[in-house]
């Protein structure tokens, strides 16, 4: 089987993943198991760990009955548009406008901005403390 790095953004990956119990986590989780460049290894990794769930199961050895096999197809420069949304969710949650920024990268397929550029922005932290002041203090801001 040629197995590729699951790492590698450069390249379309097929990455397999055993759901079962990890004793170093003390907890069930996805683990990882390979990746691989083409669909036919990708399936046969697959097939493999469900024949061998079937096989401990058939034997008597106590398995869980929510472990199984998965996979995802990894398309290039999916890692980099995830890292993107991670940073835009966090600007927006910290009220920064991800605007500018988000011209020159990718979004990942799930995430989409919405929203004029140009008119009604939500004003900052500066433009708040601005009109605030305006407010109370006699004669600040009037010409």
């Amino acid at each position: 089987m040629a197995r590729v790095d699951v790492g590698d953004d450069s390249i379309r990956r097929f990455v397999v993943h055993h759901y079962r119990y990890d004793p170093e986590r003390h907890e069930r989780r996805h683990v990882l198991v390979a990746a691989f460049d083409n669909r036919r290894e990708f399936k046969a990794c697959m097939a493999a760990i469900q024949a061998d769930i079937e096989r401990r199961e058939a034997a008597g050895e106590p398995v869980d009955r929510h472990e199984h096999s998965t996979g995802r197809i990894y398309e290039p420069g999916h890692l980099h548009r995830a890292a993107t949304g991670h940073l835009v969710r966090r600007m927006m949650e910290h009220g920064v406008d991800p605007g500018r920024w988000i011209q020159e990268q990718d979004l990942p397929h799930n995430m989409a901005l919405f929203g004029d550029d140009s008119a009604r922005r939500a004003p900052g932290p500066a433009a708040r403390l601005a009109r605030l002041m305006r407010r109370w203090l006699p004669g600040a801001g009037r010409p």
